[in-house]
């Protein structure tokens, strides 16, 4: 390996997550300096020789980058195996820190919008500041889990009690994700919140 492509990130561990074509690749430090970049395609890349390096692997269908894990989907392929230690490989010889592509590491470090929020109030604010109080509980109580699997969502939008959600990594592509999971994220905003709410995946 030259000096200009080493990088300091290390693969200490490959999880099986709950989706059988998706494995999560815990790293010696974290990869994003706040929140997840997710990935569908080669043009999604748009230069970035990482991103690029492990689609061109062949069979990838989706890369997600969260905390100190990247999680690769595969397309079903007799030769998983293989391609699982092509993407470690590829980790360690290409994968950059993406820092400096999120502007809200201070913004985090603010007091949550749900410390001010009375619940009784939550019917009355309008579908824009629901969705904001949204995106807060499942910072707090979904969005943890799914890292765990190596997976993520991210909030499209909230009109009429429905919420649109996309997953990310692991999740996209993992059978659960389209029935139970979501059912499971409607009972803890229902919990959280005290109000039915409709959710939805998109792809």
């Amino acid at each position: 390996m030259s000096e200009k492509n080493q990088t300091p990130f290390e693969v200490l561990d490959t999880e099986l997550t709950p989706n059988p074509n998706a494995f999560k690749y815990i790293l010696n430090a974290p990869v994003v300096d706040a929140g997840a970049k997710s990935f569908t395609s080669d043009e999604d890349a748009k230069g970035d020789h990482f991103v690029r390096s492990v689609f061109a692997l062949g069979n990838v269908q989706s890369i997600y980058l969260s905390e100190n894990f990247v999680t690769v989907s595969f397309l079903p392929s007799h030769n998983l195996e293989l391609l699982v230690e092509a993407v470690e490989d590829t980790i360690e010889e290409h994968l950059t820190f993406y820092g400096g592509q999120n502007t809200e590491t201070e913004e985090k470090e603010e007091p949550s919008i749900l410390e001010n929020l009375d619940k009784i109030d939550f019917p009355n604010l309008s579908d824009a500041e629901k969705g904001a109080v949204i995106d807060a509980v499942l910072d707090e109580t979904v969005r943890p889990a799914l890292a765990n699997d190596g997976g993520g969502l991210t909030v499209l939008d909230f009109e009429d009690n429905t919420l649109r959600i996309r997953y990310q990594g692991a999740c996209g592509s993992c059978p659960s994700s389209a029935s139970g999971t979501l059912r499971a994220i409607e009972k803890i905003l229902h919990s959280s919140l005290k109000q039915e709410i409709h959710v939805i995946a998109s792809s």
